[in-house]
């Protein structure tokens, strides 16, 4: 299964998922949903993007209808807080100071992790280091400053570009988070709360500025992990359908890729071949090349053509083989091992129905019609050994039992199919001195 490591506070959600579905969920789990909720077409208005961060937050969040009027009467009074600090504090720097105490003050009282609901910040005090950084970002923007969305390999954060070209970061989950580099409150305390490292402005490396989208829309990523975790696969892929088309960034892609990914290897897990295809397909329409996808529906196809083949005879398996790989659905080297497979597996039901002879001739046939297939004539060698063997088991029964004339004839039949080979002549001169000494 898909693994994602994204750089969000619930990044540390990785898993081997295998959630046990009925054929009837199965069905439902393949015409999983890919296109965004009615929603977020009024999010994407690009006329009001910047007005749309709250409701985009809180859709992303999954608040009721309820939990929304909520969250948005008790951010209100920060919001307007926020004006009126931006209207006594003239210095950028301290009113960013001040943004974060008031942040921390009236809502951010619990860190948990894996909590990146807005909802569940604004009105319970739980957040993550997503959460905060939508918060700190809507109260900065009101306040007329110029927030910037930061991301390391497992952390998200804000810092603020004020305008003596200063860059400020902004420690959201820490009360002392502002500017925090050369605070020994935020040092001796960050690691301890959050469990993360500090990633200071100079280390280019492991820091990435995003936009505004890309912080609230790791909400949803965060909600979509939990939702896999937990076996919830369409529900992932409604939130990562959605993230992408708010985020619309590579990452949010990749995403959406390896979501889909999962579904999918879930329905092949249980074999679901044709209901994966379908929805690897569906998948393809909408989105186009997508992670690994047109891999994984090969890989599909592939399992498929197994399955078909595995209850065919040999002749019918083998011209459905022929058929798949005109397609291109397998290539010359899969072909040769299915081919193998198909001769071996018919050459053993004939070998439990008529012995090790008819095996043997069955194999002798299929390494002569492939002969660029090299272990066939291996097979048909071990074949003719085990009849050998056979043969000569039932001519040493008679011979020992003193039936000389039921071994002459064991071993005659078998020297008129192998004339030359050598245990059937010793056997046979044996029996043969047998009977010449008989009374």
């Amino acid at each position: 299964m898909k693994r994602f490591s994204a750089f969000i506070c619930a990044c540390a959600l990785l898993w081997q998922l295998s959630p046990a579905y009925g054929q009837q969920r199965y069905s439902r789990l393949a015409q999983t949903g890919l296109s965004p909720s009615p929603t977020l077409a009024a999010l994407l208005d690009p006329d009001n993007s910047e007005k749309n961060l709250l409701p985009a937050a809180l859709h992303f969040s999954g608040s009721s209808p309820e939990r929304g009027a909520a969250a948005r009467l008790a951010l209100e009074p920060a919001l307007a807080e926020a004006r009126a600090l931006a209207s006594s504090v003239e210095d950028e720097y301290e009113l960013g100071e001040a943004l974060l105490n008031l942040a921390h003050a009236r809502f951010l009282t619990r860190y948990v992790e894996l909590e990146s609901a807005l909802d569940a910040a604004l009105l319970d005090g739980r957040y993550n280091c997503v959460s905060s950084s939508v918060l700190y970002l809507l109260l900065a923007k009101e306040a007329g400053l110029n927030p910037l969305g930061i991301v390391t390999t497992d952390h998200s954060f804000v810092a603020l570009a004020l305008r003596d070209g200063r860059l400020i970061d902004v420690e959201t989950t820490n009360k002392h988070g502002f500017d925090p580099g050369s605070k020994k409150e935020f040092l001796d305390s960050f690691g301890k709360t959050t469990g993360y490292a500090y990633v200071p402005p100079t280390d280019y490396k492991r820091r990435s500025q995003v936009s505004d989208r890309h912080i609230i829309g790791l909400i949803a990523l965060n909600r979509a992990t939990l939702a896999e975790r937990r076996g919830d696969q369409p529900a992932a892929m409604a939130l990562a359908v959605d993230a992408y088309a708010y985020m619309a960034d590579d990452t949010s892609r990749q995403y959406l890729g390896d979501r889909a990914h999962n579904l999918a290897a879930t329905l092949l897990n249980a074999k679901r071949w044709e209901d994966a295809l379908a929805f690897l397909e569906r998948v393809a329409e909408r989105y186009g090349p997508l992670a690994d996808l047109d891999a994984l529906g090969m890989q599909a196809r592939l399992a498929l053509l197994a399955d078909n083949v595995s209850s065919m005879g040999q002749e019918e398996a083998l011209a459905e083989l022929e058929r798949a790989y005109r397609a291109g659905v397998v290539s010359a080297p899969e072909r040769e091992e299915f081919i193998l497979a198909i001769v071996s597996r018919a050459a053993d039901e004939t070998r439990r129905r008529e012995g090790w002879l008819a095996a043997w001739t069955a194999l002798a046939r299929a390494a002569g019609d492939y002969p660029s297939i090299a272990q066939l004539k291996a097979l048909a060698a071990t074949a003719r050994s085990n009849w050998v063997a056979d043969t000569h088991n039932r001519f040493a029964a008679h011979f020992n039992a003193r039936r000389y004339d039921e071994a002459l004839k064991v071993i005659m039949a078998g020297l008129a199919i192998a004339p030359d080979e050598g245990l059937f002549k010793d056997d046979e001169r044996a029996v043969r001195s047998a009977l010449g000494a008989k009374p």
